[in-house]
């Protein structure tokens, strides 16, 4: 076996506390895991379990297949004396890719060079993978004449009515923007600009196993009506985050083949027991409060939310959710810039953050048989995904499900030969 190949399980929470100590496995309630010793009691949540008297553990999770029949799926078993790495991850939202022509909200500067009945060139070039993933990079190539009285808002007007009307219009999105006040600054705006945004797009191929985001780079042809003064800036780069809910859902369907399912464009297609949900975990009201008003996409939080809120959080104002494109004070500041506009105008409203997954990675090997008879050393790994907060937890706490498998872990790896730091999620 390569010895770079990692079998490995994932085990995903829905966020209860875990069995209570020397607790048996038929404790699980479905849907919730446990921690489980050689003897195949439960490790005691408030955690002092050892190697010495739990020398390999093992993870469970207690499932519900399509038939109402309920049962166990256990991990590999994790000797302690080969555990090789322990880590954690707290969750972090994905990140949407925004590129700006001309004016820039996030920087406040930029402009578009205004000739009149002149041909405009531009591109965008997809880095991401293609539907049918083939190695050729997508590119919108445009070009269009401008008014014969053209202004700044004309030129962008047809910029982003270009990408709109393209087909690639479900990768990306574009708006007019302007440096004034109003929906998106137009009102008395001297600059103007367009502003363009990946979308997310359909997820959960049961072939493909790496969530799909869209990224891309903006280009002017400076020999084109754009001229020299044409300003194109990346306002933020995408990032995949950790612990989403497309991540493990990915990973859930990858790794049900390592449990035997191989079967997955032949009738009959297996229905698989998925654990990952899309619902995301809403917490308590943050400290700051928002304004903002109906039919804008801007807002203004009373005071920093560096420590609370990142670009590509779902939020909740007064209710209504919401999803930070970026910060105009980079990289979090007040004013924050939505994917979408304002429901209804807010006035010191409270605010909410919306959570997912905290992930904890456990690496182990194993000693294999190969077909020569030759014995192997075979890397693996299991991972727990559990909900970052309880529901109307505060932002920053854990689930009762990671304060437990914190408390469990961080002890049991402390005893082990490599005597691993406590985690933080």
């Amino acid at each position: 076996m390569n010895n770079l190949h990692r079998v490995q399980n994932i085990f995903i929470s829905a966020g209860a506390a875990l069995p209570a100590n020397d607790a048996a496995s038929t404790t699980v309630a479905s849907g919730e895991i446990g921690i489980f010793g050689s003897d195949w009691t439960a490790l005691n949540p408030a955690g002092g379990d050892i190697i010495s008297t739990q020398p390999s553990i093992y993870i469970v999770e207690s499932k519900t297949d399509s038939d109402g029949v309920t049962y166990l799926k256990k991990s590999m078993k994790i000797n302690g004396s080969a555990v090789t790495k322990y880590e954690a991850a707290s969750y972090t939202p994905s990140r949407l890719e925004v590129w700006a022509i001309g004016y820039s909200r996030a920087g406040a500067t930029g402009t578009i060079e205004v000739n009149n009945s002149t041909n405009y060139n531009y591109s965008i070039r997809f880095k991401n993978d293609k539907q049918n993933y083939s190695a050729r990079p997508e590119t919108l190539n445009v070009s269009f004449p401008s008014a014969a009285t053209a202004t700044q808002f004309s030129v962008a007007t047809q910029i982003a009515g270009s990408i709109n009307n393209s087909s690639f219009n479900s990768q990306v999105v574009a708006i007019v923007v302007g440096d004034g006040t109003g929906v998106y600054g137009l009102t008395g705006a001297t600059d103007h600009g367009v502003e363009i945004t990946s979308k997310e797009i359909a997820q959960h191929f049961n072939t493909t196993y790496t969530p799909n985001k869209v990224y891309f780079s903006v280009h002017v042809n400076d020999a084109t009506g754009f001229g020299s003064t044409t300003t194109c800036t990346q306002i933020q780069s995408f990032s995949y985050g950790s612990g989403t809910y497309d991540q493990v859902y990915s990973m859930e369907n990858k790794d049900f083949g390592y449990e035997g399912v191989v079967n997955r464009r032949q009738w009959p297609i297996p229905a698989l027991d998925y654990s990952s949900s899309s619902s995301l975990v809403l917490s308590t009201a943050i400290a700051e409060t928002v304004t903002a008003t109906i039919g804008e996409d801007k807002v203004v939080f009373s005071a920093t939310v560096a420590a609370s809120i990142r670009p590509g959080d779902y939020v909740d104002f007064a209710g209504v959710n919401y999803r930070i494109k970026y910060f105009v004070n980079s990289p979090v500041g007040t004013t924050a810039i939505l994917t979408s506009v304002l429901l209804a105008g807010q006035a010191a409203a409270a605010v909410k953050v919306r959570d997912k997954y905290d992930l904890i990675t456990i690496e182990f090997n194993d000693a294999i048989n190969t077909p020569t008879g030759v014995i192997a050393v075979a890397n693996k790994s299991v991972v727990i995904a559990v909900p970052a907060i309880d529901t109307a937890g505060t932002y920053d706490s854990l689930s009762a499900a990671g304060t437990d498998v914190k408390d469990i872990l961080d002890d049991w790896m402390a005893s082990t030969p490599l005597a691993f730091a406590n985690i933080t999620i």
